[in-house]
């Protein structure tokens, strides 16, 4: 297990201002933070040594290319999951695959161009061989990863 790394309010700032827009530059995050730009610098270098800060990623909007569903995928499973994997990529944009424990073997975050395309991935994942179960949860809307709200300094449990 890793261990957790402390942050104080200033680095806790300085994450939530980076989670907004990573692009911002040292000068505004000083500003917003109350310290030097050097110190923001400083800070920043730390949080990646300590692998708090691992990169920056640009989200694309999913829906305007075409890809107007977004589904999660649980398939309960008696063989290894990675050839399921391989034919969701084949069959879906796979965003994100994912082993687990529970109910599912294998979690999967998809997106498709409609239901159509989505349903017959689905009954063909169904007919597998070693596929027990197969459960499909449509989104409502295209996921906004947003990170703004997440506490990055929780209060510690004694």
């Amino acid at each position: 297990m890793v261990e957790s790394v402390e942050i104080d309010e200033i680095d806790n700032k300085i994450l939530h201002i980076l989670i907004i827009d990573a692009r911002t530059s040292l000068k505004e995050i000083a500003k917003k933070s109350g310290i030097s730009s050097v110190s923001v610098l400083n800070r920043i270098k730390r949080l990646k040594n300590l692998g708090v800060i691992t990169g920056a990623t640009l989200f694309p909007s999913i829906d305007q290319l075409g890809l107007h569903i977004v589904a999660t995928i649980g398939i309960e499973t008696d063989t290894t999951t990675n050839e399921i994997i391989e034919f969701l990529k084949a069959h879906t944009y796979l965003i994100e695959p994912s082993k687990s424990i529970g109910e599912y073997d294998l979690c999967a975050l998809v997106y498709t161009e409609n239901l159509t395309r989505l349903n017959t991935t689905v009954e063909i994942a169904r007919k597998k061989s070693g596929v027990k179960k197969v459960t499909v949860n449509v989104w409502t809307h295209i996921p906004c990863f947003n990170y703004e709200n997440v506490d990055l300094n929780p209060t510690k449990k004694e």
